[in-house]
């Protein structure tokens, strides 16, 4: 076997024994509110995608409103357990 060869099924290894952990889900995510929900939860476009992520939490003393840029934190990088803790500031020039 070739050098090369190893060394990138080593890599593949690698790459899946991560990805199975979770470890290459990252924390933090860009969304775009759609709804603000009765309960304060909101619901929003996470990283561009074409589903509405429905219900999730946010922080009670911000007001958000429809078209808000936010946050959205995956918890212990779970994409299942979500929070947004506030809005983005998009700066134009």
């Amino acid at each position: 076997m070739k050098q090369e060869k190893f060394i990138q099924m080593i890599h593949n290894i690698i790459d899946n024994y991560l990805r199975k952990k979770g470890l290459l889900t990252h924390e933090w995510h860009l969304g775009i509110v759609t709804d603000v929900n009765a309960n304060g939860t909101l619901n929003v476009y996470i990283n561009g995608s074409p589903n509405i992520s429905p219900s999730i939490p946010a922080n009670p003393d911000i007001t958000f409103e429809a078209g808000n840029p936010v946050w959205v934190h995956f918890v212990n990088r779970n994409p299942q357990n979500l929070f947004i803790p506030y809005k983005r500031q998009i700066v134009s020039q």
